[in-house]
C-alpha cells in the first residue's frame, strides 16, 4: 500500500484550459524518491503542458502541487530551481559561443572582485561531470561539440543546480544507440543516488531500459498507470492511441514492386557518399538502413541536388541533373528533410502557406496567386493527410510534431513528385502519428509513386519497406528483400 508520505512530488487534479480548449483535466502525478517515471502520450496528449506547470512556466487553472509533503506554488523557472526541479529540454537552450564550463553555470558564476573566476568555474564543472562520469573540456567552445554531445552538456547544467528531480523531454532523439546506452547509465546512476527522474520518451526502448513506472495521457487526462516490468509494447501503445497498434509487411499489397525501373543511380559520389549505385522501381518503398553517419541523409541530400555530387541520375530512362533544388522538383522529385523546424518549414507561417511555398507557379496567373487554386489546394491536403488543425489559416508552429511533419509531407506532395525522398519521416512523432505516416508511405506507393526512405527504426524499416539498401562508411553494403530481411541481417550489414 502506497502512502502520500513515499512521494516525493504529488500533483493533484491539474487541469489547464487554452481559449476554452482543455489541454489537461483533473490530472494526477506522482513520483517516489528513487524513481523514474516515464510519461508518455500522443503528441498533443498533454504531457509539455504538464511538464510546463511543474518547471513554472506556465500556471495551472486549478490543482495542487505537493513537494516533499508541502504544498507549493511554483511561480517561473527560477523558482522550480530553488525547489530543485530542473528539466533538461528537447530543444536545447545554450550559447554555443561560450564555454562549457559557462554554459552550465550561466549567471551563477563565482566572482572575485567583480570578475570571473574561472579556475572555480572550471573546477566546479570537472568535478560534477566526474561525479556523473562525463567528461567534456571545460574551457572549450560549446560550438566544437554534436548535438548530442551538447545535449549531454545540458543534462551536465541540469544537476548543477542540486535538483532532486530532473525532468528529461525526449532526451534520445539526437542520441545513437551507444549515446543513449550511455545515458541509461546516467539515469540509473541517478536513481541509485536517490535522484527522482520524470522521463518523456516516445522510444519503447527508452522505457523499459530505464523506466521503473509508467504514466500515459491521453486528450489531457491520465489513461493508464502501471509498472514497467508489469506491461509489454502492446500495452503502453493501447493507453496511448485507445487501440491496438500493429503493421504486418506481409498485409501490404504494392502493385509496383515488381514493375520497371522508374530511377537509377550510377556511381555517385562525393565527400560523403562513395561509388553508390542503385535502381528504384515504380511504385516501390526503398528503406535505406545503416548506422548514423553512414551517409544516408548525405545520399538523399546529393539525388536531390542540394549537394554537388557526380555520377549519373536516370529518370524513366533518360539521364538527367539534379543540380539544385528547384531542378530536382521540376523533375519530379520531392525532398522531407530530417529536421523539419530548420529545413521542412516556417513555423510562424500558416499551414495553407507551407504547403503552397514549391507549387506558388502553379498556383498563380501573371504573377498573381489565384485565392481558390490555393484554398483548394490547402484543403485537399489537410482533408487527404488527416492534419489536425481548426483551419487552413492556423500557424504551424501551434501544431503537434505529428501534424507539423505531415505539413511537411503535404508542401512535398503538393508539386504531385514521381520520386518521394523521405529522411527520417517518424523522428520525433507519436506512435499514432507514425502510423498515419505508414498510411501515407503506403497509398503514395499503391498509386505510383516510387519513395526512398532513410529511418534508423529497424522495425520500422523492416515493415514500411519493399526493399532495403544497407550504407556504411558512405558506401552501399547490402541490398536485401524487406519480407526475407530481418533486424541482424540488416544489423550485420551496417557494421561489417
Amino acid at each position: 500500500m502506497q502512502h502520500m508520505d513515499d512521494y516525493v512530488l504529488e500533483m493533484q487534479n491539474i487541469s489547464k484550459s487554452f481559449g476554452g480548449v482543455h489541454a489537461l483535466k483533473g490530472v494526477d502525478l506522482n513520483l517516489k524518491k528513487g524513481e523514474v517515471l516515464c510519461l508518455v502520450g500522443e503528441n498533443g496528449a498533454g504531457k509539455s503542458t504538464l511538464m510546463k506547470i511543474l518547471s513554472g512556466v506556465l500556471h495551472p487553472d486549478a490543482g495542487e502541487i505537493r513537494y516533499k509533503g508541502e504544498s507549493v506554488s511554483v511561480k517561473n523557472p527560477s523558482e522550480a530551481y530553488r525547489l530543485g526541479i530542473s528539466i533538461v529540454h528537447q530543444e536545447l537552450i545554450q550559447i554555443p559561443s561560450m564555454s562549457v564550463a559557462e554554459n552550465i553555470y550561466l549567471g551563477r558564476y563565482d566572482t572575485r572582485a567583480g570578475v570571473i573566476d574561472f579556475k572555480k568555474l572550471y573546477a566546479r564543472t570537472e568535478q560534477l561531470m566526474r561525479d556523473l562520469g562525463i567528461y567534456f573540456d571545460p574551457e572549450s567552445r560549446l560550438d566544437s561539440y554534436s548535438v548530442a554531445q551538447r545535449q549531454l552538456i545540458e543534462i551536465v547544467k541540469a544537476l548543477s543546480y542540486n535538483s532532486s528531480i530532473i525532468i528529461f523531454d525526449e532526451p534520445t532523439a539526437a542520441l545513437t544507440t551507444e549515446e543513449s546506452e550511455h545515458l541509461y547509465g546516467i539515469i540509473k546512476r541517478l536513481k541509485e543516488n536517490n535522484y527522482s527522474v520524470i522521463f518523456i520518451s516516445h522510444r519503447m526502448d527508452d522505457i523499459f531500459a530505464v523506466g521503473d513506472r509508467v504514466l500515459c495521457l491521453k486528450d489531457g487526462e491520465v489513461s493508464g498507470t502501471a509498472d514497467v516490468k508489469d506491461l509489454t509494447v502492446p500495452d503502453i501503445v493501447r493507453m496511448m492511441v485507445g487501440r491496438d497498434f500493429s503493421r504486418d509487411s506481409g498485409q501490404r499489397n504494392r502493385a509496383g514492386t515488381e514493375k520497371d525501373v522508374i530511377f537509377s543511380v550510377e556511381h555517385l559520389s562525393n565527400s560523403s557518399v562513395h561509388d553508390v549505385s542503385f535502381e528504384l522501381r515504380r511504385g516501390e518503398v526503398l528503406g535505406i538502413g545503416g548506422l548514423i553517419g553512414a551517409g544516408r541523409t548525405e545520399l538523399l541530400r546529393a539525388v536531390f541536388g542540394i549537394d554537388k555530387c557526380e555520377g549519373k541520375l536516370i529518370l524513366e530512362g533518360k539521364e538527367i541533373e539534379n543540380k539544385s533544388p528547384r531542378r530536382a522538383i521540376w523533375n519530379g522529385f520531392s525532398f522531407v528533410p530530417e529536421d523539419r523546424k530548420e529545413q521542412g518549414l516556417i513555423l510562424t507561417a500558416s499551414i495553407l502557406r507551407n504547403i503552397e511555398l514549391n507549387v506558388l507557379k502553379l498556383l498563380s496567373a501573371f504573377g498573381v496567386v489565384i485565392k481558390k487554386k490555393e484554398y483548394d489546394t490547402a484543403q485537399k491536403f489537410i482533408k487527404n493527410l488527416e492534419i489536425k488543425a481548426r483551419d487552413e489559416d492556423m500557424s504551424v508552429g501551434m501544431l503537434s510534431g505529428g501534424n507539423q511533419q505531415k505539413v511537411v509531407i503535404a508542401k512535398s506532395l503538393a508539386s504531385s513528385p514521381r520520386i518521394i525522398l523521405l529522411d527520417e519521416p517518424t523522428r520525433g512523432v507519436d506512435v499514432g502519428a507514425k502510423a498515419e505516416i505508414y498510411r501515407i508511405i503506403d497509398s503514395l506507393a499503391a498509386s505510383g509513386s516510387s519513395v526512398i526512405m532513410v529511418s534508423s527504426e529497424l522495425p520500422e524499416l523492416l515493415s514500411v519497406s519493399d526493399r532495403i539498401m544497407v550504407m556504411r562508411e558512405g558506401r552501399v553494403t547490402g541490398m536485401l528483400d524487406a519480407a526475407e530481411a530481418t533486424e541482424e541481417s540488416v544489423m550485420m550489414m551496417a557494421v561489417n
